[in-house]
């Protein structure tokens, strides 16, 4: 490969690569270990994928140049090959325009997609805790079996 497209970089196990909001400088392809990728709050992270050896992240930030759209951290130590956003974005605009505007169209999509997930699994948090609320015992509930118990 051409110098300067690729370097190594090790990650330790729990250790956030990067936030959402972050801007995109690379991408990253796993070559071990394995890397999550999530939205939301860290007490509630929906999480959208997790990837391990031979897979590709951090790709949307660089293609439609928005920031980054999910959190990545490391599940366990892992290593990446680091890709430079720099020569990610020569290649593209060096590429058939059709081309180009598919995959940046697609691009897009994801990224709605992934807010779309995000704000369902926010509904689906908040009905679980109501349901958890509504059918929870409470000691009303063994005062009123004890004295039933009795009679």
């Amino acid at each position: 490969m051409a110098e300067g497209i690729l370097n190594r970089k090790f990650i330790k196990a729990g250790t956030q690569l990067f936030a959402t909001g972050d801007r995109g400088e690379h991408m990253y392809l796993v070559q071990s270990g394995r890397i999550r990728l999530w939205r939301g709050e860290p007490d509630h992270p929906v999480v959208l994928a997790e990837v391990g050896p031979n897979c590709l992240f951090g790709e949307m930030a660089l293609i439609d140049e928005g920031t980054r759209s999910a959190c990545a951290h490391a599940v366990e130590d892992t290593t990446l090959i680091v890709i430079s956003g720099e020569k990610v974005r020569q290649r593209l605009s060096e590429a058939d325009p059709f081309v180009a505007s598919i995959v940046r169209i697609l691009a897009r999509n994801l990224r709605a997609s992934n807010g779309h997930l995000e704000d369902l699994m926010g509904q689906m948090l908040a009905v679980s805790a109501i349901k958890a609320r509504e059918i929870a015992p409470n000691e009303d509930v063994a005062t009123l079996n004890s004295e039933l118990s009795k009679g």
